[in-house]
């Protein structure tokens, strides 16, 4: 997996280490396929590789697995 933070305005923009931005991710394990998702989460990654989801976009839907649970 790699994660990288693109900028909030400009979705086909990529930004340094460090800032906040949307997260995108590469599965990068899919040999025969390019599996990427650009989730509607606000994150950092830090320049040893970590990141940190800080929170959503304004006005996002919510979405995720637990919202199966009752």
């Amino acid at each position: 997996m790699k994660v990288l933070i693109r900028d909030t305005n400009d979705p086909l923009s990529l930004i340094s280490a460090d800032r906040t931005g949307g997260i995108n991710v590469i599965d990068l394990a899919n040999r025969y396929s390019c599996s990427f998702i650009a989730t509607q989460d606000l994150g950092k990654v830090y320049q040893d590789g970590s990141f940190e989801i800080l929170g959503r976009f304004d006005q996002s839907d919510i979405r995720g697995c637990n919202l199966l649970v009752q």
